[in-house]
């Protein structure tokens, strides 16, 4: 008897009154099914309330009967394990899904949304040797909160140490700088906004390592009547570059590794906020 069936009967018995009882077999199968499920024995502890009025008499609280709260903090932290070394080196966790299925429900589902993740494509070749993100970098620019509030697939965000200032005041941290991966090597490209919404936003770009090669870089704003060029500029090892006074619109990032001769391509957008 699977999860979401036992959880179906069980509230379909409080609808009932004077109904046909369960056949034995159920029966047992949805009390072998509850003993070992944190989610059907609420159903059940909220069905004995609901009819009774009162709590059950025993274990009352699911989380001290099953202490799932411990495991499922941890859970996001196996979806990449085998079953080998989630026992060796998390062996409460293992023990418990051993025997909860309603955590080993909730575990099965992030495992399923993570491999979905990493099978979608997070570049798409949109020409010869060219390839684009998927998803936009979005900059929000606005008195009361300024920053990243959108990336590409591709990309991860670098953890905010400060708060962003927005004239004079400081506003609640928010993403600042984010970085992708050019191409196949080990070579890492970080932007990094600075939105002030007086003077316009400003973007810095940095490599984080040093390589021979000296990297293009471009961007454009996008238009209804073509792109227009707003700027080139050149990445040359870890120096940063500077990109000032950018104002609300949509604009496309783009990198010229020579390396491969492929061009990395950025939707960027910048978003009046409030």
């Amino acid at each position: 008897m699977i999860h979401t069936d036992v959880i179906a009967r069980l509230r379909a018995l409080g609808t009932i009154v004077d109904g046909p009882a369960c056949a034995s077999e159920i029966r047992e199968a949805m009390s072998a099914h509850v003993a070992r499920c944190a989610d059907c024995w609420h159903a059940l502890a909220d069905l004995h309330r609901g009819v009774t009025g009162d709590a059950p008499l025993e274990a009352t609280d699911v989380t001290h009967r099953f202490d799932c709260d411990t495991t499922r903090e941890v859970l996001y932290t196996l979806v990449e394990l085998d079953a080998a070394s989630i026992a060796r080196d998390h062996a409460p966790a293992a023990r418990h899904l051993g025997w909860c299925l309603a955590c080993r429900a909730r575990f099965a589902e992030l495992v399923l949304v993570e491999r979905e993740f990493a099978s979608a494509p997070r570049w798409i070749e949109v020409g010869e040797r060219v390839r684009e993100a998927v998803g936009r970098l979005v900059v929000r620019v606005g008195r009361t909160l300024s920053g990243l509030v959108e990336i590409p697939d591709a990309f991860v965000l670098v953890p905010c140490a400060t708060a962003a200032p927005v004239r004079g005041a400081t506003a609640p941290a928010t993403p600042q700088s984010t970085r992708f991966r050019l191409g196949d090597r080990d070579l890492w490209a970080e932007l990094t906004v600075d939105a002030d919404d007086v003077v316009g936003t400003g973007l810095t770009v940095q490599l984080t390592s040093d390589v021979a090669e000296t990297l293009s870089l471009r961007l454009r704003e996008a238009r209804a009547d073509g792109d227009a060029l707003v700027g080139r500029y050149t990445l040359r090892g870890t120096e940063p570059v500077f990109v000032r006074g950018l104002w609300p619109g949509s604009f496309m990032l783009e990198i010229h590794d020579p390396y491969d001769a492929r061009i990395h391509r950025v939707r960027l957008d910048i978003d009046p906020g409030a």
